[in-house]
């Protein structure tokens, strides 16, 4: 996918669906069912999963009756459980997959964006050429040198666009926005906060 297509003046945005977006809640689901959801439950259940690994004797002392303890580690696992499984929901549904289309003729901007299912599934948002004061590139440093996009409406309202810190994407991102304020007439403001510093 093309993320700054210059034929359609657009910008496409991926989603969740990256691969580094399943690495947390795959952590987070092998937490919940292994460190904590078994090993609370491990002192009702009626026999012990560890039986190889772990001796009759230290398997007692493990086992000592549902309890306190025993409640918060299931009160963990249940919530590493949930957050785990609504990460993978939004990673698998690619929920924030979306464009930003500048229409010259009709002098519109217009976002469209994925949302979870339901009513609002797909969010889209319209602006006009006469709100639009500004598209701003900003960089920072945070700990890494950051790029992010923002447009920049009346009232200095600013909506971000877009964000990187893949510094290859800097040049590709900074031409576009360039050259499309020189198409649709826009301002273009670079700020870089990191040499400010």
């Amino acid at each position: 996918m093309i993320e700054f297509d210059e034929n359609e003046w657009q910008i496409n945005l991926p989603g969740n669906n990256q691969p580094q977006n399943y690495i947390i809640p795959t952590i987070l689901v092998g937490g919940g069912l292994g460190a904590y959801t078994y090993t609370g439950f491990c002192s009702i259940l009626p026999t012990n999963l560890w039986t190889n690994f772990v001796d009759d004797t230290s398997r007692q002392s493990l086992i000592i009756g549902f309890g306190a303890q025993s409640f918060s580690l299931i009160s963990y696992g249940s919530a590493a459980l949930v957050l785990g499984g609504f990460l993978f929901f939004s990673a698998i549904n690619n929920i924030g997959a979306g464009s930003i289309r500048f229409e010259k003729m009709n002098e519109q901007i217009t976002l469209g964006f994925k949302g979870y299912p339901g009513k609002n599934e797909r969010l889209f948002f319209s602006y006009s050429f006469r709100e639009l004061q500004c598209i701003k590139i900003l960089y920072t440093q945070t700990p890494v040198r950051t790029q992010s996009l923002f447009l920049v409406l009346e009232g200095r309202r600013e909506i971000p666009i877009w964000t990187s810190q893949d510094p290859s994407k800097f040049i590709i991102s900074e031409s576009f926005i360039t050259n499309l304020g020189l198409e649709m007439g826009f301002n273009t403001e670079i700020v870089d906060r990191a040499k400010q510093n």
